[in-house]
């Protein structure tokens, strides 16, 4: 059984013809389900827990990369797969997943193809993407190595999932995520980055060196403090995926 969660935004009236064929998309394939339109009255974490007690299976979230990254931390300990349809074209998660937008995802969710993926763990939290801390006067504790920025201007990023382009070689099915230091100098014609410094790691410790927490934002949305423990938690999430994926 599929369990279709409409993220609140989509109550806007633009969506409202894509809505009508996604639908009637998801009705020709016979892959229809239960639906759950978020709002302010209604809580996500109990429309899924009382959906999987009714025998739902595949989670589907209508929405943007916020709204799937909303779930992670719902179905990650749940024995259900989970699915996205994108609205829009500017889903970083949907491009490496392979997963189109709009009534072309109802396809590949009919499809079924499932893979097991790693997701990146801060504390007690879960991340599909990434997690980056700016200009932070940290230490990372790396294996028997401590390890500082060279520059105060820098960005370090950890990454389960690296953005379609990028340099990065970060796949969510390897066991490891990337952390990625990229010092920033200053100069006439504002800041350039010097060489980054990419570490593959299973685990890490961050701490601020000041008495001040540094702020980590975690899938471009949630913000952590430090100190923080940031690990790989290896094939952790069933997930629907497109044959145009960018990994295997």
């Amino acid at each position: 059984m599929y369990l279709y969660i409409y993220d609140s935004f989509l109550n806007h009236k633009k969506y409202t013809d894509l809505l009508t064929k996604i639908e009637k998309r998801i009705t020709d394939l016979g892959i229809k389900g239960k639906v759950a339109k978020l709002s302010v009255l209604k809580n996500m974490k109990e429309l899924i827990l009382d959906g999987v007690r009714e025998g739902v299976q595949t989670v589907v979230v209508i929405g943007n990369s916020q709204s799937f990254t909303k779930v992670i931390n719902i179905v990650a300990n749940l024995d259900v797969a989970l699915a996205l349809i994108p609205v829009e074209n500017d889903s970083n998660i949907a491009k490496v997943l392979g997963i189109p937008p709009g009534v072309l995802a109802c396809d590949v969710l009919a499809s079924r193809i499932i893979k097991k993926i790693d997701l990146g763990k801060i504390n007690n939290h879960y991340f599909i993407s990434n997690t980056q801390i700016i200009n932070g006067d940290i230490l990372i504790e790396y294996d028997q190595f401590k390890i500082q920025p060279t520059t105060t201007q820098n960005r370090i990023a950890f990454y389960n999932l690296a953005d379609p382009g990028s340099n990065v070689a970060s796949k969510p099915d390897d066991g490891l995520l990337e952390a990625v230091i990229t010092p920033m100098k200053s100069t006439l014609f504002g800041k350039k980055a010097i060489p980054e410094t990419v570490l593959p790691f299973k685990k890490i410790k961050i701490t601020s060196n000041t008495e001040e927490q540094v702020a980590i934002v975690t899938d471009e949305e949630i913000i952590m403090k430090t100190p923080a423990d940031i690990s790989v938690s290896p094939a952790k999430l069933k997930i629907i995926v497109g044959s145009d994926r960018q990994f295997e």
